[in-house]
């Protein structure tokens, strides 16, 4: 069989074709996770079995929460400071408005625009291009004014930075979140644990009863063969 095959029949078959694999998810990590478990636990019985599959799939999606939280964070993060970026842009772009202003030509223009960094030209280019039967003189100007009036969006830096990104909605339902799978996963641990003590319990009184109860045949026996003696 090929490797694509018995890749294929991996994701078909068994405890893999229960688990949906999220972004930067793994079967390998599933399955260590599972490994770890059994070794842990050492089911015994379909009972048991069952327990530890369920712990499984609990402490799985734990995890699963956890990755939810960072990743979901990361991205206002990366939003975040992404505007930060292009308010300094702006803000940068805004300091050669005086400049464009004087420039009353094309070549005066374009002399300008050459300076700059092929981002912020290819800005004002776009923002601003120099149309068609367009005033020659009125170009440089009308970009000086664009940049004046183009006002850079609040940046959240430091302190601000933390309190954009933390949302304390979020952050008391995800908690939320947390806390009740956490306590699904107590519950099953303590049900495993008692099905375990039971089974102990039961095999250690299981010979005495058995003993028991040859015990209390033997006299009874005794009695009938006195009996016929008699």
């Amino acid at each position: 069989m090929s490797k694509a095959s018995k890749k294929r029949n991996a994701l078909k078959h068994g405890a893999n074709a229960k688990e949906v694999m999220l972004w930067s998810e793994r079967y390998e990590d599933y399955e260590s996770l599972r490994a770890g478990l059994n070794q842990e636990w050492t089911p015994n019985g379909s009972t048991e079995e069952y327990q530890v599959q369920t712990l499984l799939d609990l402490l799985w999606r734990r995890q699963r929460l956890d990755r939810y939280g960072q990743i979901t964070t990361q991205k206002r993060l990366d939003k975040i400071r992404d505007e930060n970026q292009t308010s300094r842009h702006i803000e940068n772009l805004g300091t050669n408005a005086a400049e464009f202003n004087e420039a009353d030509s094309v070549e005066k223009v374009e002399a300008l625009l050459s300076l700059l960094a092929p981002l912020y030209s290819y800005t004002i280019r776009s923002r601003w291009p120099f149309k068609a039967g367009e005033d020659p003189a009125a170009w440089g100007p009308r970009i000086g004014k664009g940049l004046a009036s183009w006002a850079p969006p609040t940046r959240h830096e430091g302190a601000d930075e933390f309190v954009e990104v933390i949302d304390l909605e979020t952050f008391d339902e995800q908690l939320a979140r947390i806390e009740r799978l956490d306590a699904m996963i107590d519950r099953t641990i303590k049900r495993l644990v008692q099905i375990k003590t039971m089974k102990q319990m039961y095999s250690r009184l299981e010979p005495k009863l058995i003993n028991g109860s040859a015990t209390t045949d033997h006299p009874a026996k005794e009695s009938i063969e006195d009996h016929s003696t008699h």
